[in-house]
C-alpha cells in the first residue's frame, strides 16, 4: 500500500470514529447498542477511496469501540464487521470501473455494506453476546443506523465526489 493510501485510510478511520463517536447510546434488556452515525461515514469512504475502506470502516469504529466502557467487548468482532461493511460498499461502487461515480451502483453497495453489518452483529449479538430474542431486537438500531447511512451518504457522495475529482486530488487510486 503507498504511503498516501495509507494516510487516507488513516484520515477516514479517524472520521469513522469520530461518526461513532457521534451517536445515540439505547439499552435493549441491559445490553448496549446505539444509532450511529460510522456507518454514513463508511458509506462516504466507499465512494471516495474503494475497497480500502474496509481499513478506515474497519479500524475507526473498532477504535471507538476501544475508548468506551460499554462496548469494550465488542472490538473485535466491530472490526471484522464493519471492515467488511467498507469492504463490501466500497467494492460495488468501484466495480466496472465507475470508481463511485455510479449513483445507482452506491445505493446498491450501501444496502450490501448494510446487510453485511446488520447480519454480522445479529450473529455476533445471537451466539456471543445476547441470544436470539435480544439480537432481533438489537437489529433495529442497525437498522436505523444503515437506513441514515444510506439517507444521508447518497446526497454527500452526489455533492463530495465530483468536488474531490474537480480538485485534482486522485483518491481512487
Amino acid at each position: 500500500m503507498k504511503v498516501k493510501r495509507v494516510v487516507l485510510c488513516g484520515l477516514f478511520a479517524a472520521l469513522c470514529f469520530i461518526g461513532t463517536w457521534l451517536h445515540i447510546p439505547i439499552n435493549v434488556s441491559g445490553s448496549p447498542t446505539m444509532v450511529h452515525l460510522g456507518t454514513t461515514v463508511i458509506f462516504l469512504t466507499a465512494v471516495i477511496i474503494g475497497k480500502d475502506a474496509a481499513f478506515a470502516g474497519g479500524i475507526g469504529c473498532a477504535l471507538f469501540d476501544a475508548t468506551n466502557p460499554a462496548y469494550i467487548a465488542w472490538v473485535l468482532p466491530t472490526l471484522i464487521i464493519k471492515g467488511l461493511t467498507g469492504y463490501t460498499a466500497g467494492s460495488i461502487a468501484f466495480a466496472r470501473g465507475k470508481e463511485g461515480r455510479s449513483i445507482t451502483q452506491n445505493v446498491i453497495g450501501f444496502i450490501a455494506g448494510g446487510v453485511v453489518s446488520l447480519l454480522g452483529y445479529f450473529i455476533v449479538n445471537w451466539f456471543v453476546f445476547v441470544g436470539f430474542k435480544v439480537a432481533v431486537v438489537k437489529m433495529v438500531s442497525s437498522l436505523i443506523t444503515t437506513g441514515l447511512g444510506v439517507a444521508i451518504a447518497i446526497p454527500l457522495a452526489i455533492v463530495i465526489k465530483p468536488i474531490l475529482e474537480r480538485s485534482g486530488l486522485h483518491l481512487a487510486k
